[in-house]
């Protein structure tokens, strides 16, 4: 085909369904052998062998676990694409062919998805670079620990952006597959697609004691009631009602039994923003 023929939808949905069981095939490989934040190994494995046999320059290491492939179009724009390698401690029980072999883990968040669908789009635009008509260039990051965060508090993508994986795009693009969109269309809309996730912990100290005398001690339980109460308020009555926002407390743990009141109260949560502010 000339250099100079332009990409049209349909010839990037025709090569897209050929590649289909490609696509699907890794997804469920992914899926059968999930890992966690920072340890994504036999991932970044697969990313990188299937990068390597379409002749794609990769970097691996990078953020520790992470893939960036490089991809030269012709004179142009430079593009990042981005996926989430990493999976959850959780165990599957959804009972399908291709389930976790891995007991306690299992991708729930769609990461593995997200792997497969980015070394599709790489199958597609080298073949398209291969000709001579990509018009830009394509820099395709694979980024581990989307989930948590490491030891000194930072998470996959920071590492990625402090180790230059960003640097010199003209612009970014990431996806995340979602329920609640039919299969085989996009979801998009202007301005903010998804919101800013931030975590936190915190922990309430009191004054273990007696259930039976709880005048003796000082209750971090029901001080923790109150917390979690107050906290539910902040959308509803500190946040502007044209903002978004949500703070969810997820875990609560305190005490080993059922008379003795704990000294301390630890609980757990996100906040899901559109503001950076």
């Amino acid at each position: 085909m000339p250099a100079n023929q332009p990409i049209t939808p349909e010839e990037i949905f025709a090569r897209a369904k050929a590649i289909h069981e490609d696509i699907r095939t890794w997804r469920r490989t992914i899926h059968q052998h999930p890992e966690l934040s920072f340890t994504e190994v036999q991932t970044a494995r697969l990313v990188t062998s299937v990068l390597h046999d379409l002749g794609i320059e990769a970097e691996t290491g990078v953020a520790k676990t992470g893939v960036v492939g490089h991809i030269e179009g012709a004179a142009g724009p430079t593009v990042g694409l981005r996926a989430d390698m990493d999976a959850l401690p959780i165990q599957e029980e959804n009972g399908s062919e291709f389930d976790s072999q891995l007991s306690g883990l299992m991708h729930a968040c769609g990461h593995d998805a997200h792997t497969a669908m980015l070394m599709g789009a790489a199958t597609l635009l080298k073949g398209f670079a291969d000709e001579g008509r990509l018009p830009g260039n394509v820099r395709l990051i694979f980024q581990p620990s989307e989930e948590n965060r490491d030891a000194e508090g930072k998470s996959g993508g920071m590492r990625m952006v402090e180790e230059g994986a960003l640097d010199n795009l003209d612009a970014v693009f990431g996806c995340h597959v979602d329920t609640r969109t039919v299969v085989g269309t996009i979801g998009t809309r202007p301005g903010p697609m998804m919101a800013a996730g931030d975590m936190f912990d915190l922990t309430i100290t009191g004054f273990g004691g007696h259930g039976a005398r709880p005048q003796l001690a000082n209750d971090p339980i029901l001080l923790a009631s109150y917390v979690i109460q107050a906290v539910n308020h902040i959308v509803s009555r500190r946040i502007d009602p044209l903002e978004a926002g949500v703070i969810s407390i997820c875990i609560i743990n305190a005490g080993t039994a059922r008379n003795v009141i704990p000294e301390s109260v630890k609980l757990a949560g996100t906040i899901r923003s559109m503001n950076p502010a």
